[in-house]
């Protein structure tokens, strides 16, 4: 038995590392995002014009053609269910926009019912979308706290999540 409990504790240790050196990076690579341009200018394909109402934003930036972004779906439309009536939190997702009919085809396909967004090129750079998909949690006053890219981490992003909400 205290050898399965100190096996227990070091996968345990392992995991807090992991989660911490991934939260550490993500609030690391946020630190210089200062986009110009807002997602308030963004045209949305479907849903809502993004308004952040002092609220905790998710910002989930994808494109029809990222095979990791199909493969990350199910999970987010898990989030943007889950936030969809959410008082204290948004979610928003803001597809890279060069083929309209792509995406069209796509929201259909797929049976998507988030808000979807429309990007252009400037606004992308602006908030440094080097690949797909990519994430973005803001705090209530707008502000950038973790920025992350790739196969989401479910246990990450909810701590991300949950930091912004309680501490920032």
């Amino acid at each position: 038995m205290q050898e399965i409990l100190k096996k227990t504790g070091s996968v345990l240790v392992w995991i807090l590392l992991f989660l911490g050196i991934t939260i550490s990076l993500s609030i690391f690579k946020a630190s210089d995002l200062r986009p110009g341009l807002s997602l308030e200018t963004l045209r949305p394909y479907q849903g809502e014009k993004f308004e952040s109402e002092n609220k905790v934003s998710i910002v989930y930036f994808w494109a029809t053609w990222c095979g990791v972004c199909s493969t990350n779906l199910p999970l987010v439309k898990w989030y943007a269910d889950l936030l969809e009536d959410s008082q204290r939190f948004r979610f928003v997702s803001v597809e890279e926009g060069e083929n309209p009919e792509e995406l069209k085809r796509y929201v259909q396909e797929r049976n998507l019912r988030f808000d979807v967004l429309v990007a252009d090129a400037s606004l992308l750079r602006e908030w440094k979308v080097g690949g797909y998909p990519s994430f973005f949690v803001l705090d209530r006053t707008g502000k950038i706290r973790f920025a992350d890219s790739g196969m989401m981490n479910p246990i990450s992003f909810f701590f991300r999540i949950w930091i912004t909400s309680l501490f920032l």
